[in-house]
């Protein structure tokens, strides 16, 4: 029983990290700038983790990185790339693990419970990455210039919450079934028949 429920309450949370994890990735809300250069003009930047959106008054323009050319100090590189895309995969594979069918199933919710806490780990430098350059942003800017909320760091910090629920789970899981799966080895052990005396090979 507890495993059925621990599974399903797995697959639920970790569905959720994924989508949340997925939304903040797509997302131009990791930075927001915006600068009000006129009366009647405001300029945004809103900073993704694979594209630049600059939006000036209510038309919106977006760039993947990898096209923008001639730009220096851009404030996403290819590491936080490939951190966000691992720890997204990571999620994804623990998913898949916690629904396919294997016999062992302590030894797979333990590889979730492995597995987890790294995709977890991932997300975290990039939310306290982001978050040290919101702040710096913050406070250098001056007059018309501010920094708006950036929500894609709160979706990324709302799915990492999740993503510890379901290791939680997956521990609870894991002992159990640990447990469970030593319990049967003892039983099959105790219920083994001694080989009669005629029989033994001496």
């Amino acid at each position: 029983m507890l495993r059925k429920t621990g599974k399903k309450l797995a697959i639920v949370f970790l569905t959720l990290t994924f989508n949340f994890w997925l939304t903040s990735m797509v997302t131009p809300g990791w930075i927001i700038i915006s600068k009000n250069t006129s009366k009647d003009r405001v300029d945004q930047t809103k900073i993704s983790i694979f594209y630049i959106t600059v939006c000036i008054n209510d038309t919106c323009d977006s760039h993947y990185y990898r096209d923008i050319s001639g730009v220096d100090n851009l404030l996403v590189d290819v590491p936080q790339q490939v951190v966000s895309l691992l720890a997204l995969v990571l999620c994804a594979i623990s998913g898949i693990l916690v629904i396919i069918p294997i016999n062992r199933t302590a030894t797979k919710f333990l590889t979730v419970v492995i597995i987890i806490p790294v995709a977890a780990t991932l997300q975290s430098v990039l939310i306290l990455l982001f978050a040290v350059v919101n702040a710096t942003i913050t406070s250098a800017t001056t007059g018309t210039d501010k920094v708006l909320f950036p929500y894609s760091i709160l979706l990324s910090g709302l799915g990492t919450l999740l993503s510890i629920v379901a290791w939680v789970i997956c521990v609870v899981v894991y002992n159990n079934e640990r447990k469970r799966e030593t319990q049967n080895q003892r039983h099959r052990m105790d219920h083994i028949e001694p080989l009669p005396v005629a029989e033994l090979p001496f």
